[in-house]
């Protein structure tokens, strides 16, 4: 069953080449499929007819891409697919080839055994998740368009299965990201007379950017509990300590409790506020010049219920004060929140618990994106999440030297695809 899943690792191409494989899966498509449609960036969109009636659809969405391995210290070739000791090594691994493949392969032996599915199914692969998607899924959501569909349910990558819950051995949950935080980057500007560095002002450029930075650090924003990360508390709440328990416990009312006993909690405490990072930084020129001008890029994950707007007039009533120019670069504003109680999140977890059994279901907010965000027009139903359990050392190589996923992670993630199909 790992077959897929190696074969796929091996054809990412030293050079990161993708054109290998978009061929293997546009064959595997034109064999096992009733239609798949190409585009000139490689982006493939394949379609299976169901059994009943038109308008009930599912899409399952992967990405092609890999980020690069250059300046990484890999004791595993990243583009071979090595199987070592039940685990497979490669690029792309866990992000986000287990999905691709998974989808793939569950796809496959099912149509093998003459399954033919209750709904339409799409699958959506695109070439450029991991810089955002302009070229990948957002040329999709054209052809969707087009084509004037809507979803039952849209399954993306997303969240994992957890080992260790909260860093609880002995508590595995399933987290499904319901939403995901929007995103948006600022450039601060500071603007003083350049000169000699022996013959300093008072201020500088690069000072009153520091200043800039350091406020926005000092400030920030306030924190807010969505009732969607109140039930992901709760549900996790056997994983915490005897005094976080009873703070979930008895919310409300502990909610000021809460937002600071979990503040050193960085994973869990962006997800009760819009968050600045500020990351790019750009000054002077040589160690005895005073720069003109210094500016850095402000990275913002925006919850829910903030707009990139709002932090844009939230950063200039906090630095008007300063000779600091603020623009919005881009923005995209956070996804609309999937409902628990809906079916598209009821069909996910019933395929969750007939794989893993009675595996807790945690719905969640990601903090990252996701190439759902160019899909939301399509479902009211999207749920972003990865049927594959991982330790947080396995998770912690996405984007790393020896991303890695063990085989029988992988041959689960198979079966729950199976499953969810099944259901259709």
């Amino acid at each position: 069953m790992i077959q897929c899943l190696e074969t796929l690792c091996a054809l990412n191409g030293v050079s990161g080449d993708e054109g290998q494989v978009r061929s293997y899966i546009r064959g595997w498509a034109e064999e096992h499929a009733d239609s798949v449609r190409t585009d000139a960036m490689g982006n493939l969109i394949v379609f299976k007819r169901g059994r009943k009636a038109a308008g009930n659809r599912l899409m399952l969405c992967a990405h092609m891409d890999v980020v690069p391995t250059e300046g990484q210290n890999w004791t595993h070739p990243p583009f071979e697919g090595e199987i070592k000791e039940e685990t497979v090594y490669g690029r792309g691994a866990l992000d986000c080839k287990g999905t691709l493949c998974g989808i793939l392969q569950a796809a496959e032996e099912l149509l093998q055994d003459g399954f033919a599915p209750g709904r339409d199914v799409y699958l959506a692969f695109g070439c450029d998740e991991e810089t955002g998607g302009k070229e990948g899924a957002a040329q999709i959501a054209k052809q969707l368009k087009m084509r004037g569909l809507h979803f039952d349910l849209i399954l993306d990558e997303g969240t994992p299965i957890s080992t260790a819950h909260l860093g609880k051995e002995n508590f595995p949950a399933a987290l499904l990201g319901v939403a995901e935080k929007g995103q948006a980057t600022f450039r601060l500007s500071a603007r003083q007379k350049a000169g000699h560095a022996a013959m300093p002002p008072q201020h500088t450029a690069a000072g009153y950017l520091s200043e800039a930075i350091c406020r926005i650090e000092a400030a920030p924003l306030h924190k807010r509990l969505l009732p969607v990360m109140q039930q992901c508390l709760l549900f996790s709440a056997p994983a915490m300590g005897s005094l976080q328990r009873a703070m979930v416990a008895n919310l409300p009312f502990t909610r000021p409790l809460l937002f600071r006993g979990t503040r050193h909690n960085l994973q869990l405490s962006a997800l009760f506020h819009s968050t600045f990072a500020a990351t790019c930084l750009e000054g002077g020129s040589a160690p005895n010049v005073l720069p003109e001008t210094a500016s850095a890029l402000l990275n913002a994950r925006i919850l829910q219920g903030d707009t990139g707007e709002k932090l844009l007039e939230y950063l200039r009533s906090l630095l008007d004060d300063l000779p600091v120019t603020i623009e919005m670069v881009s923005c995209q504003d956070p996804s609309a929140i999937t409902d628990t109680a809906g079916a598209g999140y009821q069909l996910v977890k019933g395929a969750v618990e007939e794989t893993f059994g009675r595996l807790p279901c945690i719905p969640t907010i990601m903090p990252a994106g996701t190439d759902t965000k160019h899909y939301q027009e399509f479902s009211d139903h999207i749920i972003r999440f990865i049927p594959l359990a991982v330790s947080d050392a396995t998770l912690s190589a996405v984007h790393g030297p020896d991303e890695h996923l063990s085989c029988r992670s992988y041959t689960a993630g198979v079966i729950f695809y199976e499953n969810l199909l099944k259901k259709l």
